[in-house]
């Protein structure tokens, strides 16, 4: 019998609108199955349950007197811990920021309540959204549901292993260097790192970088497009805000798979993919072949896009933290400590070198992609990493930073290009990642959907497409957590 927590939330909205099920009924079901995982998982890390049951009861009172109801209403949903929520802390969990308490909500999450979302917590992150899992100094380590001796990934981890492991149906994330894309990959959950505007930021500190965005994490294509028609929000402060009407996600056209032109790359041109996480995506690949279109295998132009990512990246974070770090760099995890040291060495020649070769790279993929529907990658270019190979990782990267003083780096060596998610954030091109079955270590496995510019509705209704030919496979239908570890794991 399938749980109430399981269902999606686009099902979940129609039986409250049907008056099948009440909204403090739903409320209740997630509080449970948060009562019951959380304390071990730890993918929320601040509740707000007070609030939430009386939107639930307010939502409840909303469906007996026949009001005409938002498209979220009653859906319990989270919010990643850095995105501010009235009366709740954002402290990217830092020590930096432990005080930080938010006297307003987001704009984002103004319109999530405004469309009937009931906020019930904040979700776990990195510290300093940057990290190898997520993992911070205040609020601890979020576990993977499906093995809890990997990495969950990050920034946005917690928002994904909540969805897989059935605490809420729906969560808010962001994204900068795959934290949305990452996350969703390694869990076995759907995401979509929207093109930048289409959810309108202010606290972008570099406006005028596409680099960081906030976007939906659910279960389902149809979930994600639900989410995000609550999340689109025009907003002038956003400079790369456009007129874009948050109804038309509640409308998705799915297309037909066999009319669809594929472009299918394993590593853009210009990343260093493991070789078993390309033989997994040639057979992935080979088993949707039937059911597509025009397929062509081939990579877009993107030059040295990879090494112009590693000098942009730390940009933002010193206009953020730079002052903070001068006056202490020991308070920085080491991931920060790297790039700040990165950021503060720069030359006015690498950034201008850095910023041409973006403009470069974001016009050739443009130019590519008015030949197909979408480029489809792996989701991930390495292995799962272990907690273990994740402490080994951290200590080198200490023992570097500890060698070289904290204005010091040296660029002689190319940055590593192990990941498939820097060069698309670089361009600005929308990604949905896709769950396609299990990858050669038995984890989940993921495709990345690439879209044309602004064509989020029209890269939504391609998913669906390809959603629907996996969910009828065993072979690549999404994979769900076995939890029955619950209570054995190793703290």
């Amino acid at each position: 019998m399938t749980e109430l927590t399981e269902l999606g939330a686009v099902e979940l909205r129609r039986l409250i609108g049907s008056r099948r099920l009440s909204p403090v009924e739903l409320l209740q079901a997630c509080a449970d199955r948060i009562a019951a995982t959380n304390p071990e998982i730890n993918a929320f890390v601040e509740m707000r349950w007070d609030e939430a049951w009386a939107e639930a009861r307010a939502a409840e009172a909303a469906v007996a007197g026949g009001e005409l109801l938002p498209p979220l209403h009653g859906l319990p949903v989270g919010v990643k811990e850095a995105t501010d929520v009235a009366g709740m802390h954002s402290t990217q969990g830092s020590p930096l920021y432990c005080d930080n308490l938010a006297s307003r909500d987001d704009p984002m999450v103004v319109e999530l309540k405004r469309q009937g979302a009931v906020i019930v917590g904040k979700t776990n992150l990195p510290e300093l959204q940057h990290g190898m899992t997520t993992r911070n100094s205040l609020y601890g380590l979020t576990l993977n549901p499906h093995d809890p001796a990997i990495s969950c990934q990050g920034s946005s981890g917690g928002a994904a292993v909540a969805l897989a492991a059935d605490m809420v149906p729906l969560c808010t994330a962001s994204d900068t260097g795959g934290s949305i894309r990452g996350p969703a990959a390694t869990n076995g959950v759907f995401g979509l790192r929207p093109t930048p505007g289409l959810v309108g930021r202010r606290d972008n500190v570099l406006a005028f970088s596409p680099a960081s965005v906030l976007g939906p994490m659910a279960r389902s294509v149809d979930d994600l497009a639900l989410l995000l028609s609550a999340m689109v929000h025009p907003d002038t402060i956003d400079p790369f805000s456009a007129d874009s009407d948050g109804s038309d996600f509640l409308h998705v056209p799915k297309r037909d798979a066999a009319d669809l032109r594929v472009a299918v790359s394993a590593d853009l041109g210009c990343v260093d993919i493991d070789p078993d996480i390309r033989d997994t995506f040639e057979r992935k690949i080979d088993r949707l072949r039937p059911y597509l279109g025009d397929v062509t295998r081939t990579d877009p132009d993107l030059g040295e896009i990879v090494q112009a990512f590693w000098i942009l990246r730390p940009l933002k974070f010193l206009a953020a933290m730079g002052e903070a770090y001068k006056a202490d760099p020991s308070r920085f995890t080491e991931y920060k400590r790297t790039d700040m040291r990165r950021g503060f060495a720069l030359s006015p020649e690498q950034l201008v070198w850095a910023f041409a070769e973006q403009s470069r790279a974001y016009a050739a993929l443009t130019a590519f992609m008015r030949d197909y529907d979408v480029l489809i990658t792996p989701g991930w270019a390495t292995l799962p990493l272990t907690l273990a190979e994740i402490e080994r990782r951290e200590a080198a990267m200490a023992a570097a930073n500890a060698a070289a003083g904290p204005f010091e780096y040296d660029f002689s060596k190319p940055e590593p290009s192990r990941s498939i998610n820097p060069p698309i954030t670089l361009t600005g091109h929308p990604v949905v990642t896709l769950p396609c079955g299990l990858g050669p270590t038995g984890h989940p496995f993921a495709l990345n959907l690439i879209g044309r510019y602004r064509c989020d509705r029209a890269l939504l209704g391609v998913a669906a497409a390809l959603e629907a030919i996996c969910q009828a496979d065993t072979e690549l239908a999404r994979a769900r957590p076995d939890l029955s570890w619950l209570g054995q794991a190793d703290p």
